[in-house]
């Protein structure tokens, strides 16, 4: 199945956007860890403009955006 991704700021340094081919199943988590982003990053999705859950399986023409977490003070 076919899957935009769209990666938000930092997460930018490690994937770019680009439309890609994965296996049926695969959900954000997976992605992340194909896509080779370090998991140091703390990440959300928004699939399709909807924040989801990491777990949430992707669905064929998906497009995921993937933005990290910041924290500061």
């Amino acid at each position: 199945m076919k899957i935009t991704v769209r990666p938000v700021g930092v997460v930018r340094r490690f994937a770019e956007d680009q439309t890609i081919v994965v296996r049926a199943g695969l959900n954000s988590r997976g992605l992340i860890r194909k896509l080779g982003i370090p998991h140091e990053l703390k990440m959300i999705s928004f699939v399709n403009g909807t924040r989801v859950d990491l777990n949430e399986e992707l669905k064929d023409g998906d497009e995921v955006r993937l933005v990290t977490l910041l924290t500061g003070g």
